[in-house]
């Protein structure tokens, strides 16, 4: 059978039975799936049962639908696809899944909008910094202290003889 595993907020763990022809997700408590939260729209997106597949349409929410990341409107699913009605994301699991694969220049899946690509020459920073970068100034302060040291201890030696 399938299901749609709740994988944030405070449907975190929780498991939805997709047992119906057309199953319903929103805000609003006559969906299948009710989950109340302020991004997502009253009657926000459905699953479509054909016999082993199922199919994402959104139904004209405001904050729309996004499949791994993309804003679709209609599309395809198969095990372990990512789901976001708002800010809130379910996975899509099941077995005996039928996964229908889909070729170019088929309008089966209908993105509205691509997923963010990230340039090849891009490199996340780490909010701690280069790590050679934050060694650096202590490098040279405790070289400035340790000369400053040695200084002090000649100055003293050769006042005392």
């Amino acid at each position: 059978m399938a299901v749609l595993i709740g994988m944030s907020n405070t449907v975190k763990g929780a498991k939805f039975e997709l047992d119906r022809d057309e199953t319903f997700v929103g805000r609003q408590n006559q969906n299948h799936i009710s989950i109340e939260d302020s991004s997502i729209s009253g009657r926000h997106c459905s699953v479509v049962r054909e016999g082993r597949k199922f199919t994402l349409v959104d139904l004209g929410s405001t904050n729309g639908t996004r499949l791994n990341g993309a804003r679709v409107t209609k599309a395809p699913l198969k095990p372990k696809d990512i789901i976001q009605v708002g800010s809130v994301e379910l996975m899509f699991d099941g077995q005996d899944v039928e996964v229908v694969t889909v070729s170019s220049g088929t309008s089966k899946i209908e993105v509205t909008e691509e997923p963010a690509q990230i340039p090849d020459n891009f490199h996340a920073a780490s909010p701690f910094g280069n790590r050679s970068d934050s060694r650096k100034p202590w490098v040279i302060a405790s070289g400035v202290l340790l000369v400053l040291v040695v200084a002090a201890l000649i100055f003293f030696v050769v006042r005392i003889f």
